[in-house]
């Protein structure tokens, strides 16, 4: 299973907000510094997070992306399957012989990519973004930054 590097940048979105310390919301542009995140691109993972009801979005000066339900409700595999579509392997095609027909031997895997995948199907739904957010340490005091806006 291959993770894509937008389904990646999307979870340490949602974990991000997640972590929020306020229910304002959370422009583009703090998201993506606080993760160091390309903004242009965040933009079109966060308006399809919007299409898929992970998050809401508020317009105006006060305005940014907030969770649309508790960040314990949305597990992780939830939003992989919404961004990179199947999750775990499938299966592998050996293609090895001229007509393409699998031969016992290689279907003899079959029990094993299956159960591969039930596994990880079932890994990725005991992990919500909120059991992510609980698990990033706290910003210490020294490295606090206040961002004053007027």
């Amino acid at each position: 299973m291959e993770i894509s590097a937008r389904t990646m940048y999307g979870l340490r979105a949602l974990v991000t907000l997640a972590g929020a310390r306020t229910c304002d919301p959370m422009s583009i542009q703090s998201i993506a510094e606080e993760e160091d995140l390309p903004g242009k691109f965040l933009e079109g993972i966060m308006a399809d997070l919007k299409r898929g009801g992970f998050v809401r979005s508020k317009r105006g000066a006060n305005g940014g992306y907030m969770l649309s339900r508790p960040a314990s409700e949305i597990t992780l595999l939830s939003v992989i399957r919404h961004l990179d579509g199947p999750v775990a392997p499938l299966g592998y095609e050996d293609r090895s012989r001229a007509d393409g027909e699998a031969t016992e031997r290689q279907r003899a895997f079959g029990p094993v990519w299956c159960e591969i995948r039930e596994a990880t199907i079932r890994v990725l739904e005991c992990y919500s973004i909120q059991s992510i957010a609980d698990s990033v340490p706290e910003l210490r005091l020294e490295d606090f930054r206040p961002n004053y806006q007027i």
